[in-house]
């Protein structure tokens, strides 16, 4: 079945979701899918290495209020020019606006089924606001079928909504172990960052709020540097909360064992993960952003061959098999926090064998060829299903 993948955002955007989406529709048979969304930086050089067909109109809003409703009006248009065009046979939605209440027009006023598309996340998040929720619900107890990114992803569905359970496809992301492989760590990476000798800790995601747990690891380090006194804490994005980061760092004297890289190009990410002995994001929910996702960084550090520690929160319960590929520790117990960093980071041969194991995981769960080939079984779910009717 040929499908239109409609999402606000799509890479080069930065964003777990965004990989996701790419990785799903890039490993579709190219000639089955097509992609519509918007234009952001450096789009026009991204576009022309790709085999499938991706059509852009506009720029992403920031948020999607009630006097933004026109410009989802000409998404809506376009959708529908895109589906006749390209003889679609099924929309998937990738976001809840515009995309998702776009999926259920199509279908209510042209007979077209839909995908929509669930992430933790965002989930749970949308229950603070008034009118969202019902929403939410409209689409979801419409939608033909539905993508759940993890588990608890589709626990949030079945809280929404009653008797649903036969169109829920649960859809881990995968990982591409054959870029994010183990290795020596990168000598200039560690000249850079000045990690001779060091064991690091590491970290990798938007500096956006609290969620991802920098604070807590930063907090977590002066017990860590008793045990481990070589330890490092290198941390790998860029965002607002930087500031708030940088000034803990220098309050608690930290200044000579944390590294902020800042920005990380894509094509770095597997040096960066390579140069580090422990992944660690101690994820937790923020009133700001509700909380984390599946966290594709931490099978991508499982791929380069490093144990991770997460916190139990959101997705993670999918993403870390906890006392195999790393640990799930209480994202509020900062003493949890500082004894299963300092075992990994004191026992080399374990460490190894952990990082080793959740290697091997990795392969044998997160192939992305494997994970496109579940949407194309959501596809012909769909396809049994009007073909019955």
């Amino acid at each position: 079945m040929k499908m239109l993948f409609i999402t606000d955002k799509f890479p080069p955007v930065e964003g777990g979701s965004r990989i996701y989406y790419y990785n799903l529709c890039v490993n579709y048979p190219h000639e089955e899918v097509v992609v519509f969304t918007k234009k952001v930086d450096g789009y026009k050089d991204f576009d022309k290495k790709q085999k499938m067909k991706i059509i852009r109109k506009g720029i992403p809003l920031s948020n999607w209020k009630y006097y933004q409703v026109p410009r989802m009006f000409l998404t809506f248009l376009w959708t529908i020019y895109l589906v006749y065009k390209e003889s679609i046979d099924v929309i998937h939605c990738g976001d809840f606006m515009p995309a998702g209440i776009i999926g259920y027009l199509a279908k209510k006023f042209f007979n077209k089924p839909y995908v929509y598309y669930v992430h933790e996340g965002d989930y749970w998040y949308f229950d603070r606001f008034r009118f969202k929720p019902k929403l939410r619900r409209l689409v979801l107890g419409n939608a033909d079928q539905i993508v759940a990114a993890c588990t608890n992803a589709e626990v949030g569905v079945k809280h929404s909504v009653d008797n649903c359970s036969d169109k829920i496809t649960i859809i881990t992301p995968g990982v591409d172990y054959k870029r994010f492989t183990p290795g020596e760590k990168n000598p200039d990476l560690v000249h850079e960052f000045n990690l001779e000798q060091k064991k690091v800790i590491l970290t990798v995601g938007r500096l956006v709020d609290g969620r991802k747990g920098h604070e807590m690891i930063i907090r977590a380090l002066p017990s860590i540097l008793e045990e481990v006194p070589n330890a490092v804490y290198l941390i790998a994005g860029r965002g607002p909360y930087e500031d708030f980061l940088k000034e803990l760092v220098h309050e608690l004297n930290l200044d000579t064992h944390v590294r902020f890289a800042g920005y990380v190009p894509n094509d770095l990410l597997p040096n960066i993960y390579g140069i580090s002995d422990v992944f660690a994001m101690i994820s937790r929910e923020t009133p700001e952003m509700g909380t984390e996702g599946f966290g594709m960084v931490f099978t991508e550090a499982n791929a380069a061959g490093k144990p991770v520690v997460g916190g139990k929160c959101g997705g993670t319960e999918d993403s870390i098999i906890d006392g195999v590929t790393g640990y799930r520790v209480d994202p509020s117990n900062v003493d949890e926090v500082i004894s299963r960093i300092i075992k990994l980071l004191k026992d080399d041969v374990f460490r190894e064998s952990m990082g080793a194991t959740a290697r091997k995981w990795v392969e044998e769960t997160s192939d992305w060829v494997d994970k496109a080939k579940q949407i194309e079984q959501v596809n012909h779910k769909i396809a049994l299903n009007y073909a019955t009717h």
